[in-house]
């Protein structure tokens, strides 16, 4: 691996660490501030509408101004807004906040996805890809674990702040990439007209994939602390610990996502992990049991991310290089302003009733149902092309 994505792992490595720290306390955090699930869900909901439209702006600022120069002001942003979160604000400040925090936290995913393409060729992009994603879920278990374990210790509030204290140093390996070139002719981000036939194609199927996908877990993913905590009664260690375990499934299999896909062929090793996926889904409606909901949980966890390197390798593949960013930017702003809409229903679904969880995992199992569909499709029409056969060596 080259010096940039050596690079652009470490500052995975440690915004994956204090994100996830921040993520599985804050929740728990605003419960014990005495703040109902409504407004929880909103403050979850205002969240992904920043990432969806401020990371779509930043995306598109990428591609012109420089990805290098994106990453290094959002990561000095992100955790100066997120400090302010941690103090007793008023629910509007709060929820503008939340969304400017969404929003500058949306570069982790839109801007390192291209970066990534552009700083490997064919041959090594799939195992680049998959490393990183194996990383920001590994680095996920640790930041769950010691998040929770310090939550117990030092207790919620100083351990948020001193999460996103440490994610300025994630700046370290941004200042060591080398400068991307810069555009200086003025260009229509949204002008797709010179893509082909097969460009446009998968394209709209990644973006109906992604929606689909994202409003299902939205209903839940967002609010897995609460929902252990309302089910199970468990300690914010205990929570750490069950996600951890979740993620740290999913961080293997991302690793080692290349040869699955190699081995199985990518994208049918995608459409058969959505398809397991569906009766994982459902089945949370009915187990009451701790210690089998956490390992149906990770399971579904480890099958639906392990696909995602896969997949974001095989469609970025299929792209020209410098629209990228603009694409990762316009995906995110999808995927998470139907995850925004699907949290805000989850106050209104679960509301203060146990019962209602049942109701929110039944309508998920629908959205995966047609994700799994989507993936069907991808998997026809670009299986055996080419392109996708030079990114797995097959």
């Amino acid at each position: 691996m080259n010096k940039d994505v050596r690079y652009l792992l470490s500052y995975t490595a440690i915004t994956g660490t204090t994100v996830a720290m921040f993520r599985v306390l804050f929740n728990l955090f605003l419960r014990d501030a005495g703040y109902s699930n409504s407004v929880i869900g909103s403050t979850q909901s205002t969240a992904l509408w920043g990432t969806a439209i401020i990371g779509l702006l930043m995306g598109i600022l990428a591609d012109n101004l420089g990805r290098k120069r994106m990453m290094i002001y959002t990561t000095v942003l992100m955790p100066i807004v997120a400090i302010m979160m941690t103090f007793n604000v008023s629910v509007p400040i709060l929820l503008t906040l939340s969304f400017f925090r969404g929003g500058f936290a949306a570069a982790r995913y839109t801007i390192v996805l291209a970066a990534f393409t552009t700083s490997t060729d064919s041959k090594s992009r799939a195992k680049a890809f998959g490393a990183n994603f194996g990383l920001m879920m590994g680095s996920g278990v640790f930041g769950n674990f010691i998040g929770g374990l310090l939550g117990d210790i030092i207790g919620l509030r100083i351990t948020l702040i001193l999460s996103m204290i440490v994610t300025f140093a994630a700046l370290i390996p941004l200042f060591k990439l080398e400068p991307d070139k810069i555009k200086t002719e003025r260009v229509n981000p949204f002008d797709f007209s010179g893509f082909d036939k097969q460009q446009k194609k998968i394209m709209v199927l990644f973006f109906i994939s992604t929606a689909t996908v994202g409003f299902g877990a939205g209903l839940f993913i967002h609010f897995g602390n609460l929902i252990f905590k309302d089910l199970f009664g468990m300690s914010p260690t205990g929570i750490g610990i069950a996600l951890s375990i979740a993620q740290l499934g999913t961080a293997l299999g991302s690793t080692f996502s290349h040869k699955l896909g190699k081995t199985f062929g990518p994208l049918k090793f995608v459409l058969t992990m959505q398809i397991l996926v569906i009766p994982l889904i459902l089945s949370f409606a009915f187990i009451r049991d701790p210690y089998a909901f956490t390992v149906v949980y990770a399971l579904r966890f480890v099958f639906m991310n392990t696909t995602v390197p896969i997949m974001n390798s095989v469609v970025f593949s299929h792209l020209p290089p410098d629209k990228l960013s603009t694409i990762s930017g316009m995906n995110g702003f999808l995927n998470n302003s139907v995850r925004a809409v699907a949290a805000m229903l989850f106050g209104v679904i679960v509301g203060a009733s146990i019962s209602g969880y049942t109701t929110l995992f039944i309508l998920s199992t629908v959205f995966y149902a047609a994700s799994a569909f989507i993936a069907f499709l991808i998997y026809k029409s670009y299986e055996n092309l080419e392109t996708t056969k030079d990114l797995f060596d097959r």
